[in-house]
């Protein structure tokens, strides 16, 4: 299930306000005050080599737990999507959930099937996620530097990865989910 461009524009208005009700700026974002703003605690755990984080949520209040043996742009990106299911998914009827991510870069690394509904949700997460950590606006401003005109393709992800304190992958991936958008 391909996610829609209404759903990429709906998430950049989402980011846009958490960020200005956080008064960030520039880039790097910082998810744990984006959280704090919201509401939400962050706090580092040692969850085993295959748990990223994990939202619980009670009394309508979110706890974010991120791995600490991970890489901090993972540690950064797991809060990010945990944030995502915070906004997007959370029941505000429920007074308790829980939302355990093993696996949420890559899911056809283990052998665990998804509802599609479960995809989607990890799909919207991922997307929440690369839209907190290089919002496009401040893409679009680093982009027009003279320091990265002269770059390729390659280059400039690398750089920009830099910048957004996020791997490669998370700024090719997010350069591409721009792209579905931007042409829809």
């Amino acid at each position: 299930m391909s996610l829609t461009s209404s759903f990429y524009i709906k998430i950049e208005q989402q980011v846009s306000e958490l960020l200005r009700e956080a008064k960030i700026t520039q880039a790097p974002v910082s998810v744990e005050h984006i959280a704090k703003t919201m509401g939400a605690a962050v706090v580092p755990y040692e969850l085993g080599d295959e748990v990223s984080g994990v939202l619980v949520v009670e009394e309508h209040k979110g706890t974010i737990g991120y791995n600490s043996t991970h890489p901090k742009n993972r540690q950064r990106f797991t809060i990010a999507h945990e944030l995502g299911h915070l906004v997007l998914h959370v029941n505000k009827n429920k007074p308790k959930e829980l939302f355990v991510d093993k696996d949420f870069i890559v899911k056809w690394r283990y052998n665990k099937i998804y509802s599609p509904k479960e995809f989607q949700h990890e799909q919207e997460a991922n997307a929440f996620a690369a839209a907190l950590l290089m919002p496009k606006e401040f893409l679009i401003n680093e982009m027009q530097k003279e320091k990265f005109s002269e770059l390729t393709e390659t280059r400039l992800i690398e750089e920009l990865a830099k910048v957004f304190n996020v791997s490669i992958q998370a700024m090719t991936y997010r350069f591409a989910d721009l792209n579905k958008f931007a042409y829809a």
